[in-house]
Formats: structure tokens, C-alpha cells, sequence
């Protein structure tokens, strides 16, 4: 691929899918933290895990302040934990997500890591719930817990690129796979590269009106998803 990249997924709905087991976490987590039973929506693509808490205690009528929201946090995470056994069971991996990170991995100018809305430890447990892990450089990625916004995760993985190999990668060598428009907007902001996949819930056409030039329906064809990675990487150039 040329020049070095820095290539940092989105997890949920981009290379994996859950059914309901974030929800019930949440609810316990609820339930623990304020004793208030669950009452919430989550449908809330494309948040970090803070911002995701916040909505949810108002809608439980609580006031999210700091001491609470870091006691919600630290419920939320031991009870998404908890399930790592229930996600395996009743989650996969999308199609094509293993052979595009493999593929990814054996170019030698290619650093792999996340950038997602979860929590670190979160993240990791699902990854390597259903095999992903290996190929994911989790040290230097981005998360949940960094910022509330996810416009404001990127700087995290640069600089965490940078003091762990010495290697700072320009907005352009940095390429943000996911399926929300939040993602797009988060590479954006930075100037980043952007893959768009609409593998989640928002419509091709949605992601292309918030400025991805590049959009797959998914990761089956794991050369188009290289071919794309090049594509959004020339178009962030110009």
C-alpha cells in the first residue's frame, strides 16, 4: 500500500454483531448503580460508551454527575464483562471481517487497531470472543473511556502510535473503517482517510451524505475492502 497506514476499525456492526447482550448490560447496570429498573433505548449508533451512559441515566431521571457517571462506568464494564460467554454465544463475526484483517496484517506498512465507541477492556473481550484479537494492536488504539465525543478519539491513537513505535502517521495515512456516521465524521474532523460500510443500520446513501466518498456494503470481497482502504487514502490526499 505504500508510505505506511494506520488503520483503525470500528467494532460493533463494522467486524462484529451482538444481539441484545449490550441492553441487558446496561439495565443491570442501571439497576445497580441508581436501583431504577430499565426503561432505556439504545439506539444509539455511533457513541462512545460515556456518551451512551449519560443518555441512559436521563433517561432514567438521574443527573449524571462525575462521581456517578464514573461508579455507572465501572458497573457497566463488569457487567459487559460478565457476558463475554453471551456474546460469543449469541454474537459472530460479520463475513469477511477475519480475511480483511488478515490481509491487512501481512502488508508489512500496515498498523491495525480500533477506534470505537466500547471501553478497552470491552473491546478486547469481543474481539477475542469470536477470534479477532490477533491481528489488532490494542495499545495503540482509541476508546470509549478516552473522550465523551468520538470526533475527539483519533488524537488518542496518533499519539499513542507515536509513543509506543516512534512513528507519527499524517491525517491522510490514517484510514477509519466503520458503519455509522459518526465514524465519518470522526475521520473527518482529523482530515482522515474514511471506508464507510454499511453493515450496520445506516443506509448507503446516509453515509455518503455526511462526506464518505468511499462506501461498501460490506466486507465480503476482501479486495475491494483493500482496494477501498487505497481509494479513501488518494481521496484524503487530495
Amino acid at each position: 500500500m505504500g508510505g505506511g497506514l494506520l488503520v483503525l476499525w470500528d467494532i460493533d456492526q463494522t467486524l462484529i454483531k451482538t444481539d441484545g447482550v449490550a441492553t441487558e448490560a446496561y439495565a443491570e447496570a442501571v439497576l445497580e448503580t441508581v436501583g431504577s429498573p430499565w426503561r432505556g433505548d439504545m439506539t444509539f449508533n455511533g457513541l462512545t460508551e460515556r456518551a451512551m451512559a449519560v443518555r441512559v441515566l436521563r433517561m432514567h431521571d438521574v443527573d449524571p454527575d462525575p462521581e456517578l457517571l464514573t461508579v455507572f462506568l465501572s458497573n457497566l464494564e463488569r457487567s459487559l464483562l460478565s457476558r463475554a460467554e453471551a456474546t460469543k454465544a449469541r454474537g459472530y463475526a460479520l463475513t469477511g471481517a477475519l480475511a480483511a484483517l488478515q490481509a491487512l496484517d501481512a502488508e508489512a506498512d500496515v498498523r491495525q487497531s480500533v477506534l470505537t465507541g466500547n471501553i478497552r477492556t470491552v473491546a478486547e473481550m469481543k474481539l477475542e470472543a469470536f477470534g479477532l484479537h490477533s491481528w489488532i494492536d490494542f495499545p495503540i488504539g482509541a476508546y470509549g473511556d478516552d473522550e465523551f465525543e468520538r470526533n475527539a478519539l483519533i488524537p488518542h491513537a496518533w499519539r499513542r502510535t507515536e509513543a509506543r513505535y516512534g512513528r507519527t502517521y499524517a491525517p491522510a495515512e490514517t484510514v477509519i473503517l466503520g458503519d455509522t456516521v459518526r465514524d465519518v465524521e470522526a475521520a473527518l474532523a482529523h482530515g482522515a482517510a474514511v471506508v464507510a460500510v454499511a453493515s450496520g443500520t445506516t443506509p448507503v446513501a446516509d453515509l455518503r451524505d455526511a462526506g464518505a466518498e468511499v462506501v461498501l456494503d460490506d466486507l465480503a470481497d476482501t479486495g475491494r475492502v483493500l482496494a477501498a482502504i487505497a481509494e479513501a487514502t488518494a481521496a484524503a490526499r487530495r
